[in-house]
Parts: C-alpha cells; structure tokens; sequence
C-alpha cells in the first residue's frame, strides 16, 4: 500500500472518531437530568475531541476549500444519521 493510501486511511479513521465522539457529546448532551449524565465524562470527552481535531486540522487544511467543506458536511450528515437512527435501525444496519 502506497503512503497516501495509508495517510488517507489513517485520516479517515481520525475523521470517523470525531464524528463518533461529537455523536456521543450530543447524545450525552439529550441525556441532561439522569443519573448517567456526568459533567466529568462530558469534560474529558470535550477535550479529547479538540486534541483529536487539532491534529485533523492539518490534514484538513492540504484540502482545498471545497474538499474541506464536503468533508464537514459529510461529518454532520454522520451525526445526524446516528443521532436520528432508533436502536432497533441501527441493530437492523448491523445485522
């Protein structure tokens, strides 16, 4: 495998975390209120993201602006895709 197949792999995967990790802030986000919702899990998560993000935004920068854009839109699409799904559609996609 060629280096820039490895590095956009690698980016995709990076790419992918991020869209989990704000699906999760903003599902933990939904969960206000209940005992399951901690401020400290939230906080740390906060953090790793921007960490995870400030190491992206090399990568996201190489693009052009509209690659850079198309990318953004495909993160919120993911979020929203996994935030809209029910459990039982997501156990569906699954199986």
């Amino acid at each position: 495998m060629k280096k820039e197949d490895k590095d956009f792999e690698l980016f995709n995967k990076a790419v992918k975390l991020v869209l989990l990790m704000q699906a999760s802030l903003e599902a933990m986000d939904e969960l206000k209120g209940l005992k399951i919702y901690r401020h400290d899990i939230k906080r740390l998560m906060n953090q790793l993201e921007k960490k995870v993000e400030m190491h992206l935004r090399g990568a996201m920068e190489q693009m052009s602006g509209d690659q850079e854009e198309f990318v953004m839109m495909q993160i919120q699409r993911g979020i929203e895709r996994i935030l809209d799904n029910t459990l039982e559609d997501i156990h569906n996609e699954i199986v």
